[in-house]
């Protein structure tokens, strides 16, 4: 979430923030409410006193203890992180692996990860 989009939709500076708005943030960015407050903590959009308060709410709710049971809840093959494989392919394509490495680093075959570049070039 970078800072200026998050201000953008959040605010710069506000004393609280309702959990309809993080609810909705959490669609938009794909991340948890936690991490939400988190950040929005981080870059001073909100204080510690706000911040704390929302992690009570989020005790209170259940959302702090497995199974972490936050609304808007994603299905979970979008929950799961894509970084990794970002970062494959752009080794891949900057040249600082191979199609074999990158396959083995994803855990794949070469085939599976050609017919995985072709639906992104696509």
């Amino acid at each position: 979430m970078p800072a200026d989009v998050l201000r953008a939709e959040v605010g710069v500076n506000r004393s609280s923030i309702s959990l309809g708005e993080l609810v909705a943030l959490k669609k938009r960015f794909g991340v948890s409410i936690q991490a939400i407050a988190y950040r929005c903590k981080d870059i001073g959009i909100i204080n510690q006193s706000a911040f704390g308060r929302l992690f009570k709410i989020f005790s209170e709710r259940g959302w702090r203890t497995a199974p972490y049971e936050e609304p808007g809840r994603m299905k979970p093959e979008l929950e799961e992180p894509k970084r990794f494989e970002r970062l494959c392919y752009r080794a891949l394509a900057e040249g600082v692996i191979g199609e074999a490495r990158a396959a083995e680093l994803l855990g794949i075959t070469v085939r599976e990860l050609d017919a995985r570049l072709d639906q992104i070039a696509a």
